[in-house]
């Protein structure tokens, strides 16, 4: 994250802001050399991520950022993995069902169904039950008390069945044409209104306390059920209030995850969404910098907590790592005057042992749309590293090379969007960690208030 660092300069204020969820989340591309499958399903269980692919591969880590593969099925499409009570479930076409209490020795078990099995989880509600349950095409439900011996169990629908998680004593199950389903306690499945006619392709429960339980789908669709109430008290029927909300994206919603205050959705054209509430998303994008845009398809997305990372796979071998716990919105800012003899400085720190892209601005002409009066007309940008020597300068902001990758970097950090053009100065760099200055000077000598800005997350 960007330190706010001791501001030097003639500062009438300086502000900074900690707001969870607000943050561009940074992503590392960590797909394992070698690797093109499919990866449609990944899990983060028993200390470890796991990965299905469609050539019937296994791919684990015990961090997110290297991977091991191993053939499992050859060549058969496994769409989704779980793991409950010491044994790891990944199931796929043709009705597949492989059983392995270690993720290296795995046993094919016999399946009441030819369909396709498009996800399964573990429901654990000790002792009332604990049961593995798939869900698949043609309105397949499967349930076994021990992975090995699965019994099917009506669903009332005739659709694919593809979402599936366990909140809160029910198993919730989503698919094709808005079909939203819930069991309880272990005994059948009912129908509940979604809402949408779209096709439901992904749902997370974030825990008690959290609020919200999220499914996301086709044209951008998603929808959200208030659950519980100041997280100690359920509703008397939860999951039967649901609730759309906009995403700004018409592509298919594929994958889903929350964790530490943020939800994640993954889509198509390599679409990355964030959420702090399951109502208010942002479009993100797949790198560290608006230039590095995957596009892959993204199918699957899933959270170490004790790692506090998101892990998103896609198609091709993708695999995108959250470079840190995407929970911190930092930005530095101060006001201070120019002339011809006096410089304005401002000073800020990055830490760890990872680069970080930081947008830094000189604002002078902008201000006057705040109220502010005498504010510097020509202000000039200019960066030095610690040793004194320059690493970028820029009069007036579009006349960077990057000047869209500017703009989408104010968007994305919620900074105010600067008129186009305008003599206002802008820099978007990628620093290595170590102390900067950023020093504000006049192109024709003038004097007046600027405000020297920095962001990253």
């Amino acid at each position: 994250m960007l330190a706010l660092g001791r501001i030097i300069a003639f500062a009438l204020f300086a502000v900074s802001s900690t707001l969870s969820g607000l943050a561009q989340v940074y992503w590392s591309n960590q797909s394992p050399a070698g690797v093109t499958d499919d990866i449609w399903c990944v899990t983060y269980a028993n200390g470890t991520f796991a990965a299905v692919t469609n050539q019937g591969n296994v791919l684990t880590s015990s961090d997110g950022l290297t991977w091991q593969s191993l053939k499992i099925d050859p060549g058969v499409w496994l769409v989704s993995i779980a793991y409950g009570n010491g044994k790891w479930v990944a199931v796929g076409d043709q009705g597949t069902i492989l059983v392995s209490p270690d993720l290296a020795t795995w046993t094919k078990q016999p399946s009441p169904t030819s369909n396709k099995l498009n996800g399964v989880v573990y429901a654990d509600e000790a002792p009332a039950y604990s049961m593995f349950v798939a869900v698949g095409d043609n309105g397949t439900i499967l349930t076994s008390n021990d992975a090995q011996s699965w019994t099917l169990v009506p669903s009332g629908v005739t659709g694919f069945l593809r979402g599936i998680t366990y909140n809160i004593n029910h198993v919730l199950v989503t698919g094709q044409g808005g079909v939203l389903l819930k069991g309880y306690n272990g005994a059948g499945f009912a129908a509940v209104e979604s809402g949408t006619s779209a096709d439901l392709e992904a749902v997370v429960g974030m825990p008690a306390g959290h609020g919200d339980t999220c499914v996301v789908g086709s044209s951008g669709t998603t929808i959200h059920d208030f659950t519980w109430i100041g997280g100690l008290t359920e509703l008397s029927d939860p999951f039967d209030g649901w609730t759309a909300s906009p995403t700004g994206t018409s592509v298919t919603l594929r994958g889903l995850a929350y964790g530490n205050g943020l939800a994640v959705a993954a889509g198509d054209q390599g679409t990355l969404l964030t959420s702090p509430d399951s109502e208010n998303w942002t479009q993100r994008f797949a790198g560290d910098s608006p230039s590095t845009v995957s596009t892959a398809s993204l199918l699957s997305a899933a959270y170490s907590e004790p790692l506090q990372r998101f892990v998103v796979t896609g198609t091709g071998g993708t695999i995108l790592v959250s470079n840190t716990a995407p929970t911190v919105f930092a930005n530095v800012s101060t006001r201070g005057y120019v002339s011809s003899t006096q410089t304005f400085i401002g000073g800020f720190v990055i830490e760890g042992t990872s680069p970080r892209t930081v947008l830094i601005r000189a604002d002078g002409p902008v201000l006057s749309q705040f109220s502010v009066t005498g504010t510097l007309p020509d202000p000039v940008l200019t960066v030095y590293d610690s040793k004194g020597d320059v690493v970028a300068a820029n009069t007036s902001w579009t006349t960077n090379t990057n000047p869209s990758a500017i703009s989408l970097a104010a968007q994305q950090t919620g900074a105010f969007a600067l008129p186009n053009p305008s003599a206002d100065s802008a820099l978007l760099l990628t620093l290595q960690p170590g102390a900067y200055t950023a020093q504000i000077t006049s192109a024709k000598g003038n004097s007046g208030i600027a405000l020297f800005e920095a962001y990253t997350n």
